[in-house]
């Protein structure tokens, strides 16, 4: 648990990395949502039938890699081809060059339900080069409930209210009893648009 904390996660926060693996030795990746929850393991869920999910659980080694910028989340969707990638060091899955921490893991276990497959991995190395950068939406999503608050007055009141508290939905998912939901709870009081 201390090598995941030491990166700055918190428990139950979701951060957005780019989760990589070999497919028949040719290197794979793709942005998924990763999470703690007080054990030196680390968890997602990933959709049924994904590329991802097929190489995890036939390869049973991954790589979490915590980007400099959403633009590397950009270009593994988009623009694949331009990735570089480096060999792990103690598991078979390939590292995303330039991102700012890597986290190797090892599959534990593959928990079916609905459409997706809970995947916990086990924490084999993390590596870092100075302060990762974690990328969670929270922020993101408070600044643009607070950009929307600025407008309501030229923009339609249901539609913002609709907007503002799927807003503050997602950042309760994302980054459970942090300031920013607080935050955008309270701006949601303010502005009159909760019970």
């Amino acid at each position: 648990m201390d090598q995941l904390r030491r990166l700055g996660l918190q428990d139950r926060w979701i951060y957005e990395v780019l989760i990589s693996t070999f497919r028949d030795d040719t290197p794979h990746a793709a942005p998924i949502g990763v999470w703690i929850n007080g054990a030196d393991e680390l968890l997602m869920d990933v959709y049924d039938g994904s590329q991802t999910l097929a190489n995890i659980l036939e390869g049973g080694h991954f790589v979490a890699n915590f980007p400099v910028d959403a633009g590397m989340l950009y270009t593994a969707l988009r623009a694949p081809q331009q990735l570089a990638f480096a060999e792990a060091r103690l598991v078979h899955a390939p590292i995303v060059a330039g991102c700012t921490a890597t986290v190797e893991l090892a599959l534990s276990r593959a928990t079916p339900g609905g459409d997706r497959v809970r995947i916990v991995g086990d924490v084999k190395r993390v590596h870092h080069a100075g302060a990762p950068r974690l990328i969670n939406r929270a922020e993101g999503l408070l600044l643009e409930s607070l950009v929307l608050a600025t407008r309501l007055e030229r923009r339609e009141a249901a539609a913002a209210l609709t907007t503002l508290t799927e807003n503050l939905r997602v950042v309760g998912k994302v980054a459970p009893g942090s300031a920013y939901e607080s935050a955008l709870a309270a701006l949601l009081r303010d502005l009159g648009l909760s019970s």
